[in-house]
């Protein structure tokens, strides 16, 4: 599944949208730890902490691909790619490039 909402195409593979997660979400989140972002490429699966391209990223573990943050899987039911409202709760909306937007059911506007 491609990310809803993305921030900008890969700047290390090239072919990846860097799509916007939330983290700790659910019941089985770890409840000492708040909900948290990340961006993630959907290709090459770099990792981002903050939206931001520019800044230094990091690859999951092939073998146990966690969240650098919170030890949450990566892609479990405790994360999803992010929706508008988790967006907003995260303040990184003016991050999203809006012309990378997938899916027209929750456009921003």
């Amino acid at each position: 599944m491609s990310p809803r909402h993305s921030i900008d195409f890969c700047p290390i593979c090239g072919g990846g949208l860097c799509g916007l997660r939330i983290y700790g979400i659910g019941e089985n989140s770890p409840a000492n730890t708040p909900p948290h972002g990340l961006v993630i490429c959907d290709e090459c699966e770099a990792i981002w902490l903050e939206p931001d391209t520019s800044t230094v990223h990091v690859y999951p573990d092939l073998e146990n691909p966690v969240s650098p943050v919170s030890g949450e899987p990566l892609w479990g039911e405790t994360s999803r790619w992010a929706t508008i409202e988790d967006i907003k709760q995260l303040g990184w909306l003016d991050a999203v490039n809006r012309d990378l937007d997938v899916g027209g059911e929750e456009k921003i506007v």
